[in-house]
């Protein structure tokens, strides 16, 4: 079963043991090296008579032998050694040997005398044996590792010989020294050593992973964090994050753009006393504990679409929705919030619109539905003796109900438009006779300001009833708006493939700043609705019919010059 791999610090640790078990074994063969050099020095001194007397501890204490018993101190010594001693003659016959050589080959020692001395080597190192032997009696001083044969196997030693004379002439002194702890202690410092390798390369892998993930996981959040700046930098809505004292940390692009600042100007400031004022949709103004994010922060929870009014410097009051919610740690401990903000202006003015829209429709129809109760209730009285007003009253009711049918079709044709069910059926027609048809129903009081020119005979491709809307809605426009006009002119063109109609009248005109809205859906040039009536469709219809046949429409209006609404058709 595999060991579960090992942690960085596990291996750190496996890697200091190992370490100081190499620097014990160092020191022990150091120690070893050591004695075995003093050895050498020591009878390098005896032989040489360097010495005056040597201390041996013996069994009966310390001794001291002086040189003029040199021999019995040589003696007493080479028996006091931890070292191998013997010597040999120039046949290799042992003629002295110490206890310790023999117990190095395993025999009695009085078995050991007059052995060859070759004979206890292993057979493999028998020529550098004889090498290191032949060297010596040339009185070179010779050292070389051997192995020699022992019960218990093979033992490593390492052979120091020197010369000597001696009375009986000139001997060969060896000493052995038992190597087997010493390689023994280089086994397992290699041992160690090889696992150290392995371990180093294991911690140097792991570190290298480590790096590499590092790396990884670095470049991924680079990534990421990049990747989050571009989206909140190209969002359409403002984002701002706060530290826990209010002051401002972040804004992105359009943060900065709404409130009119830049990073310079918002760093580390209360964000509730910067450049901007914000307001209740009330207009009172909107105290700092009331804004979103400190509610947030404050009681911990989210505030989803919370509606303000914002003024900022250089900018028309406009107003957000706001989203905001708490930054907690780790620990739960508040860091600050973060809040998310929408211009949601053309919202409030679309609700705006709705409901002056719902309150205009609301009168518009109850203005013809009240004629129309008071027509029938006096029909009602007279319909047992009907009189001369009979006729009138029929009209009144017919009118009525004309002018209720007039505006539930604005609302259903702008009902069709918003879902994308109007539909076109179009064919070739020509403008003049279906501009005529359109007079029909104009009021006889305008019919003599109404006047036609142009290209009276221009044919166009497109859906006639849908057209009679827009020429209808353009001539009642100007008929509503410029009462007093003393013209109104209907104007055809043509240019290459495209037909264009303008309906002008001498009226007061429009002002320049509504022009832009005129077909917008509810807009209306009398705010309010208080001076004329109408839903505020008309021109919003005429538009979207005109889009629908791929032409285009516009107005043109000077104030006090009168007002020219005009559009175009493809011919084919």
């Amino acid at each position: 079963m595999a060991e579960d791999p090992k942690t960085h610090e596990e291996l750190l640790a496996e890697l200091e043991r190992l370490r100081f078990q190499e620097r014990q074994q160092r020191e022990t063969l150091t120690s070893l090296t050591n004695q075995l050099e003093e050895a050498n020095d020591t009878l390098e001194a005896i032989r040489t008579g360097e010495v005056d007397a040597l201390v041996i501890n013996g069994a009966d204490g310390h001794q001291v032998y002086t040189l003029k018993s040199a021999d019995q101190t040589y003696r007493i010594f080479i028996e006091q050694m931890s070292q191998g001693a013997i010597t040999i003659n120039q046949s290799g016959t042992i003629l002295y040997s110490n206890s310790q050589f023999a117990s190095l080959i395993s025999q009695p020692l009085e078995k050991v005398i007059g052995q060859s001395f070759y004979k206890y080597f292993m057979e493999s190192d028998m020529a550098l044996c004889k090498e290191l032997v032949g060297s010596a009696w040339q009185d070179i001083t010779t050292r070389g590792e051997l192995r020699l044969k022992g019960n218990n196997g093979e033992v490593p030693v390492l052979l120091s010989l020197k010369t000597l004379n001696l009375d009986e002439g000139i001997s060969l002194s060896i000493i052995l020294t038992d190597l087997s702890e010493q390689k023994l202690s280089q086994r397992l410092l290699l041992k160690k050593n090889e696992e150290l390798l392995i371990a180093e390369q294991l911690a140097s892998q792991l570190n290298t992973n480590l790096e590499r993930a590092v790396k990884a996981r670095t470049q991924e959040l680079y990534k990421s964090q990049q990747q989050l700046s571009r989206v909140l930098e190209t969002m359409a809505e403002g984002v701002m994050i706060v530290d826990v004292n209010s002051r401002m940390t972040y804004a992105n692009k359009m943060a900065q753009e709404f409130l009119g600042v830049n990073e310079s100007e918002y760093q580390n400031k209360e964000y509730h006393n910067l450049k901007w004022q914000t307001y209740k949709l009330d207009g009172e103004p909107l105290k700092a504990e009331e804004n979103p994010i400190y509610r947030a922060m404050k009681t911990g929870k989210a505030v989803y679409d919370f509606e303000i009014a914002l003024q900022a410097q250089g900018r028309a009051l406009f107003y957000v929705a706001v989203n905001a919610v708490p930054i907690f740690d780790e620990d739960k401990k508040l860091t600050g919030g973060i809040g998310t903000f929408v211009d949601v202006t053309h919202r409030r003015k679309a609700i705006q619109q709705k409901d002056d829209f719902i309150s205009v429709a609301s009168h518009e129809l109850k203005t013809p539905i009240t004629s129309l109760k008071a027509a029938l209730q006096l029909l009602d009285r007279i319909k047992e003796n009907p009189s001369t007003h009979l006729p009138k009253l029929i009209a009144q009711a017919n009118r009525s109900m004309n002018k209720v049918s007039n505006l539930i079709e604005e609302l259903l044709n702008a009902s069709k438009i918003t879902s994308g069910q109007m539909h076109l059926k179009a064919q070739l027609f020509k403008l003049t006779d279906l501009i005529e048809e359109c007079l029909l129903n104009v009021n006889e009081n305008f019919k003599s300001k109404l006047k036609i020119h142009g290209d009276l005979d221009l044919i166009v491709n497109g859906d006639p009833n849908r057209i009679e809307q827009v020429i209808v809605n353009f001539i009642n426009n100007s008929i509503k708006y410029a009462p007093n006009a003393t013209a109104i002119e209907i104007l055809l063109e043509k240019n290459d493939n495209i037909a264009k109609v303008t309906v002008t009248d001498d009226g007061p005109g429009i002002h320049p700043d509504k022009l832009p809205h005129l077909f917008e859906r509810y807009y209306r040039v009398d705010d309010g609705g208080a001076q004329y009536s109408g839903l505020g469709l008309g021109l919003y219809i005429s538009a979207e019919i005109i889009k629908k046949h791929n032409g285009e429409i516009g107005a043109i209006s000077e104030l006090g010059k009168g007002s020219s609404f005009w559009f175009t058709l493809p011919i084919e």
